[in-house]
């Protein structure tokens, strides 16, 4: 029992300690494919709807202060005006859809590329232009999401803000 894998390696030790010639190796060829220039192209385009998500969470950032910053004032008069920079931010706010037009090009880019040869559906090229292109569509869904609830919560403050001066 002691000798199971003594007699496998015993005929490396008369060989210079080299495997033998009819045993198996595995060698990286290169196939010729494009996957890897086309993945390239593909985490370029990924960089910049990275890089676009990147400024849509400093607008929220600044948004934020901004009705944090409305929120001290003392005076009720100011806080009914609008905010001088709302275009701006509405401008910028625009920005989701040009990053959710980015996303359905790259989805389409994805499906371009499955019908190149070693990059069809199931490959590892596959699954990873699909997990990065689903984990962004996440980050932006979470995105607005955030906004949408800040945008909500400005909207009922200001309600309330009204409200109390209404009542006056």
């Amino acid at each position: 029992m002691n000798d199971l894998f003594s007699g496998s390696f015993s005929r490396f030790r008369g060989q210079d300690q080299s495997p033998t010639q009819d045993s198996h190796t595995i060698e990286m060829t290169n196939s010729g494919s494009t996957g890897g220039v086309n993945l390239d192209r593909f985490f370029e385009d990924v960089e910049a709807v990275k890089d676009e998500l990147g400024d849509l969470e400093s607008l929220y950032t600044q948004l934020q202060a901004a009705h944090e910053q409305s929120k001290t004032l003392h005076s009720a008069k100011p806080s009914k005006t609008p905010v001088p920079h709302g275009r701006r931010y509405l401008r910028r706010s625009q920005k989701s859809k040009v990053i959710k037009v980015r996303l359905e090009a790259l989805d389409r880019s994805n499906a371009a590329n499955r019908s190149l040869p070693g990059c069809g559906p199931g490959s590892s090229s596959d699954r990873t232009r699909t997990s990065v292109v689903n984990g962004l569509r996440k980050k932006l869904h979470d995105t607005m999401t955030r906004f949408n609830d800040l945008r909500q919560k400005m909207g009922s403050e200001y309600r309330e803000t009204v409200q109390r001066d209404t009542t006056r």
